[in-house]
């Protein structure tokens, strides 16, 4: 370690890997952003336990069966006993529900009057920024691409990379046309939108547009940051002057 760390102070920069550690606030902030996912995680467990429950009295439920049409068929087709183990776990969704739903409105006003790029919400948004930490840490658009986990290997951050895969999944169902996409990206993300025709190739397209895109939010972010640290010195020298 000792010969590493005489190595870096000589130059040698890639004998160690700088760290990036979060503020007090930036982590509270994480925390607060991967608080409303582990609801989210603990409603999908709950509800895949009544789904199996459901299903060893051979009635196979799809999506929320807790809900509307679905909850009224299992109280008249299932046994009793059954449908008390489930208005348990239902008591338990429904609260969940309740906790996710204020979490979402907290984020979603934390992102009041900031811009979004294309296929971002205002979720997404803010779970991507707070997942960031601080996007000035990165140097190039490689350094990006590795921490997004949106290269071969994968490596990175998992919730990063999810993200950007609904981004790209988003934008090729609720758009149109594709040129969007294609614009964000290099003239590989056109090839593969070209050859669609097989899953393989689409989930390529989509890996291509989301590397596209977690570039641009870096060089959009970073840019403005350029920008408003440019416009601090100049007001600072203009005081001076006067």
């Amino acid at each position: 370690m000792c010969r590493r760390l005489s190595e870096y102070l000589d130059g040698h920069c890639k004998a160690l890997s700088i760290v990036h550690i979060p503020s007090p606030k930036e982590e509270e902030e994480r925390a607060a952003a991967r608080f409303r996912e582990q609801l989210c995680k603990e409603l999908r467990r709950i509800g895949a336990k009544g789904r199996g429950l459901l299903l060893q009295r051979e009635m196979a439920m799809r999506g929320r069966w807790w809900r509307g049409k679905s909850w009224q068929r299992i109280t008249q087709e299932v046994p009793l006993w059954v449908v008390h183990q489930l208005e348990i776990w239902k008591e338990l969704i429904e609260k969940l529900e309740k906790r996710i739903s204020q979490a979402e409105k907290q984020l979603r006003c934390s992102a009041a009057g900031e811009r979004v790029l294309f296929g971002e919400g205002e979720l997404t948004h803010v779970v991507l920024k707070r997942e960031l930490l601080n996007m000035e840490r990165f140097k190039n658009a490689r350094q990006v691409g590795n921490y997004f986990g949106l290269w071969i290997t994968k490596h990175g951050n998992p919730r990063l990379r999810r993200l950007m895969v609904e981004m790209a999944w988003r934008i090729v169902r609720l758009a149109a046309a594709l040129r969007r996409l294609a614009a964000l990206g290099t003239s590989a993300v056109g090839r593969e939108q070209r050859r669609r025709t097989q899953k393989s190739d689409r989930k390529r397209s989509a890996a291509a547009g989301d590397r596209s895109m977690a570039h641009r939010h870096w060089a959009q972010t970073t840019r403005r940051a350029r920008a408003a640290a440019q416009q601090r010195s100049l007001n600072r020298k203009e005081g001076n002057l006067i």
